[in-house]
């Protein structure tokens, strides 16, 4: 039997994950760990988060920058967000920040358990933030690079109705637009 390429705390014991990281057979991959001879992709690093997030969390802003590859390491404190509907009593854990949203299934990646925001509600998240910090914009300057990116964050933030910092988000998605494009 093949083990799954990507490997957490539910998968084997944290004992026998340390151990295949001695071994040089696996690499950490934030808590979990992957094969060494696995790329780490998207879907990878996605998958990672199954030992930190609870299935009904959205993996959102720097957790989703990220995923995406916009950054490179993971972040210290996972930015993850929950449906009102689905709220209820949450495992309690310094590695998450929650809070609530309304994110549509159409704006959402799903890889295995884990639901990530889409690279397009993704920059449309960060854009809508009052500040930006430097890490994140050169983040989301290499997503909005990606094909199609640009032009579905814009489409998105346009259908945003009376949301508050609409027009900054817009003015900020142009702007990273035309550094994505140097």
């Amino acid at each position: 039997m093949r083990l799954p390429a990507v490997l957490t705390r539910f998968d084997l014991p944290v004992a026998e994950l340390s151990a295949l990281r001695l071994d040089g057979e696996a690499f950490a991959l934030d808590e979990a760990v992957i094969a060494v001879d696995e790329p780490e992709l998207s879907a990878n690093r996605a998958l990672a988060l199954a030992g930190v997030l609870e299935a009904r969390m959205i993996a959102e802003l720097d957790t989703a920058l990220w995923v995406w590859g916009g950054l490179d390491a993971p972040p210290r404190v996972h930015t993850a967000s929950i449906r009102r509907e689905a709220r209820g009593r949450l495992l309690s854990t310094t590695r998450i920040s929650l809070r609530e949203t309304s994110v549509d299934d159409a704006q959402l990646a799903v890889f295995g358990t884990v639901r990530v925001t889409a690279r397009a509600r993704t920059v449309v998240d960060v854009a809508l933030l009052d500040t930006v910090s430097a890490e994140r914009r050169a983040a989301v300057i290499r997503l909005v690079g990606s094909p199609g990116v640009l032009d579905a964050a814009l489409a998105l933030a346009i259908d945003l109705g009376h949301t508050p910092g609409k027009r900054r988000a817009l003015e900020r998605i142009r702007a990273w637009g035309r550094f994505s494009r140097r």
